[in-house]
């Protein structure tokens, strides 16, 4: 049968089939064609195939033309047997071996379940199928996630089957399954994602759409946005698991992946402690693995840290990260992460132009990915362009509903741009990292602005706490690093503060 090339001719017929219908289904309706007509056309379809494959059988594509297969040479055959599983295990990565395992790499894998289709209507079966094939593309995309192939999961969807066997068989940490169902015009796609240790469910979610022939190719992309940015981003599900899991451990005791996930942690709580957990793990995961990329670029932003808000602060702060996030960049120059860290740094060290430039080729790279367009639209606001700035992070947070509370903080500064101290207050008042020393200092001063005294002497009490020796000119320089190409913005605020009592 390998030899033959009937494999490979069923696996191509099957898909250039699967693409035709797709197509058919979509053109067909456009010009009022007879229902029979598709019906027709997939018949003669599922009539080829069997074709196709005594075709194959009987016949082979050389370089002489179509010839008929000759009998075997069983020794000829065994060697190139050998030789093409050899190769195609190298391009394709991890196989099923014989004891029906899989081998996988540090890090967090997952298998993507074909989607079932629980609406009776046939001509849903090709959108449950593409929608599974786009959701196992877009979290391909993911730097560190390990995604198994579609065909690793063919017929493993089955109502009633045992998902830990699955799991087990699969070797990935994470099950992804789902379902579509349409009841007239209304779609909806269910999503749940698995612990394929135990089958526990970590998350589920339910998109409702209308769906009409004009708008199917639109929904479909929508709903793979948001289940890929919500499971695979930095502040996504399956990253959030992971750091649950190992923010406790010691951190000699981890892999470098898990050093890495402990380091994110420190993104939803901006505190000093939070910083020299995350810096301790990531210089530990570069120390186990030196040629990991995200490591270093994580570094860059821990390294950066020090300087901007003045946590655990050690000589060079914003040189080393620069260096991390380059060196970053030269170990893996299409990971979007490392880019938009690097252009974190040359923010901060008032690159204007950098700071734009790598940001555009982050966006080039992944422009999905709900931490990547939040935080580009959080410094973009940040340096005066504030309604696109807020426009990327509010995209950031439909794609991702699991996103950081210093979004609210940003769009609560653009609001305070604007003079709408009420919606200003309104969005810090969401945030809960109460030890930032940047959401106390708007605190203090939106209260102050809505002439609140009381509060806004409550929280500068708070930021006094935060920041040593706190003057007017101790504050403004502060300030000034997060703000730095709005200077009469600072101002503003500073006079916030100083009608709040700053000396």
């Amino acid at each position: 049968m390998k030899r033959r090339k009937v494999y490979t001719v069923a696996v191509a017929y099957v898909v250039v089939a699967w693409v035709l219908l797709q197509v058919a289904a979509t053109v067909l309706p456009i010009y009022d064609t007879p229902g029979w007509v598709l019906k027709a056309f997939t018949t003669l379809l599922a009539l080829g195939f069997p074709l196709a494959l005594i075709l194959a059988w009987a016949y082979d594509l050389t370089a002489k033309g179509v010839v008929r297969t000759g009998p075997a040479d069983t020794d000829a055959d065994n060697d190139a047997d050998e030789a093409s599983a050899s190769e195609a295990k190298s391009l394709s990565g991890p196989q099923i071996p014989e004891d029906d395992s899989i081998t996988l790499p540090s890090g967090p894998s997952i298998a993507v379940l074909p989607f079932q289709n629980l609406s009776g209507d046939p001509d849903q079966d090709l959108f449950a199928q593409a929608l599974g094939g786009d959701i196992i593309t877009g979290l391909t995309q993911s730097s560190h996630l390990f995604v198994l192939a579609a065909g690793a999961t063919a017929g493993m969807d089955e109502p009633g089957s045992d998902l830990v066997a699955i799991g087990k068989k699969l070797g990935v940490s994470f099950l992804l399954q789902g379902s579509v169902r349409k009841a007239g015009e209304t779609l909806r796609v269910s999503a749940q994602l698995l612990d394929a240790g135990n089958a526990v469910q970590l998350w589920s979610q339910n998109y409702d759409r209308q769906l009409s022939a004009e708008s199917l190719f639109a929904v479909q992309d929508d709903i793979r946005e948001q289940i890929v940015a919500t499971l695979s981003d930095l502040h996504g599900v399956i990253y959030s698991a992971q750091s649950e899991k190992s923010v406790h451990c010691k951190t000699n005791s981890l892999n470098a992946y898990e050093c890495l996930s402990v380091a994110l942690a420190y993104d939803r709580y901006l505190s000093e402690e939070n910083h020299l957990r995350a810096r301790e793990s990531l210089e530990r995961a570069i120390e186990i693995d030196p040629e990991f990329d995200e490591a270093w670029a994580h570094l860059s932003w821990i390294y950066a840290d020090e300087w901007v808000w003045e946590f655990n602060p050690l000589p060079d702060s914003m040189q080393r990260a620069l260096d991390a996030a380059r060196h970053a960049i030269q170990l893996a120059p299409k990971n979007y992460h490392n880019h938009w860290l690097l252009s974190r740094v040359y923010y901060f060290m008032q690159d204007q132009e950098r700071f734009l430039s790598s940001s555009r080729r982050a966006l080039e790279l992944n422009s999905s990915d709900g931490t990547t367009l939040g935080l580009i639209g959080l410094y973009t606001a940040f340096s005066g362009d504030w309604d696109r700035g807020v426009e990327m992070i509010n995209k950031a947070k439909i794609l991702n509903p699991n996103y950081p509370d210093y979004y609210h903080v940003a769009i609560g500064t653009a609001q305070f741009a604007k003079g709408d101290y009420q919606a200003a207050l309104t969005e810090l008042q969401k945030a809960s990292i109460v030890d930032w020393h940047m959401l106390q200092v708007f605190l203090t001063a939106t209260y102050a602005m809505l002439g609140r005294e009381k509060e806004a002497v409550y929280h500068l009490d708070k930021l006094r706490q935060l920041l040593d020796d706190l003057t007017e000119e101790r504050v403004r320089e502060f300030i000034s690093r997060t703000f730095p190409f709005v200077p009469d913005y600072v101002e503003t605020v500073v006079d916030g503060l100083r009608k709040a009592g700053l000396e």
